[in-house]
């Protein structure tokens, strides 16, 4: 539960808890590996709109300052995804079922 709600606290590097609970909780059980790897592979996946995100907050900023909000709410936009799956998947973790996340590209098995 913990690898999927990582992702709310830190946003951007989601992917950091992620991993270490991936690594130390995958040899405990077919359930911990599971849900580690698919709150892993999330947390990955975010990283790509996240850095589109960053970039375009960056540009406009430069180029023009008074529009950079949408670069703002792109990136509160990813992080507000980033809470509902991940909040969804924890529940799901809770309650003992295999959630798999409809939006991730599965690097780690």
């Amino acid at each position: 539960m913990i690898a999927h709600l990582s992702g709310i606290v830190v946003a951007c590097l989601g992917w950091l808890p992620a991993l270490l609970v991936h690594a130390s909780q995958k040899q405990r059980s077919a359930f911990a590996r599971h849900h580690s790897s698919e709150a892993l592979n999330f947390q990955l996946t975010l990283l790509i709109p996240y850095a589109l995100a960053w970039i375009v907050y960056i540009v406009l900023a430069f180029l023009t300052p008074t529009v950079v909000w949408i670069g703002s709410v792109l990136i509160a936009l990813v992080w507000g995804l980033s809470i509902v799956f991940g909040v969804l998947a924890a529940a799901n973790a809770n309650k003992g079922g295999w959630y798999r996340y409809p939006v991730a590209v599965r690097l780690v098995k």
